[in-house]
């Protein structure tokens, strides 16, 4: 089944494996440098605002989805 969920940008994403999708999505929010420069480090600031949005929408999907299984 295709999900589709919006992220912080207002672009549409299509989510075509939901398990796989926020395994990858909790692997870029653990991602962290080891000494970012203060460039690094805004971004990564952005970033991982960004990716939990993202974690979050996609496990609002995983529960809905648990629901109409259930």
């Amino acid at each position: 089944m295709k999900h589709y969920i919006t992220d912080l940008d207002g672009n549409l994403l299509e989510v075509t494996d939901l398990k796989e999708a926020i395994f990858q999505v909790a692997m870029y929010i653990s991602y962290l440098h080891d000494q970012p420069s203060e460039e690094q480090a805004v971004f990564a600031i952005r970033r991982k605002i960004y990716w939990k949005d993202i974690y979050t929408k996609l496990n609002q999907l995983r529960k809905i989805e648990t629901q109409q299984t259930a």
